[in-house]
């Protein structure tokens, strides 16, 4: 009868373990570790390169990301409002979707889905690739 409990015991010990371990969040309601660096500082555009460096083009930009999906585009006390996303490839890789309601050129060459590439507490590098053009992409928390 002790062995039957003990069985029992450990039976639903390990029942609540994998079910608690293998938790993910869905979709709709999860907030990822790279969307809670994402919303939870102003980020500035620190190095474009598409094809020769266009980081000038950038200098004293900032990107603010809301959680609610909401991206902006400051520069010169404008505001380009936009939209983002997060999405995982079949490769496992983080995918950046940046898509900019406006008709100036510089900042539509945002409008991308970019590769997170490397990250670092202070910054985020991303890439995305057309054929045999690489487009490299840095933001540096502001």
């Amino acid at each position: 009868m002790k062995s039957v409990k003990v069985f029992s015991c450990a039976f639903i010990v390990l029942l609540v373990s994998v079910l608690f371990s293998n938790c993910t969040k869905d979709a709709t309601g999860t907030v990822s570790p790279t969307e809670q660096v994402l919303i939870k500082t102003p980020w500035s555009i620190d190095y474009y390169f598409d094809a020769q460096d266009m980081t000038g083009t950038y200098t004293h930009s900032i990107l603010l990301f809301s959680s609610t999906g909401a991206v902006g585009y400051q520069k010169s006390g404008k505001t380009v409002g936009g939209k983002w996303s997060r999405k995982v490839d079949a490769a496992n890789n983080e995918l950046i979707d940046l898509q900019f309601n406006t008709t100036d050129t510089d900042v539509m060459q945002l409008n991308r889905t970019w590769k997170l590439t490397d990250h670092t507490p202070s910054s985020l590098q991303f890439e995305q690739t057309d054929g045999a053009d690489t487009v490299l992409f840095r933001l540096r928390v502001q």
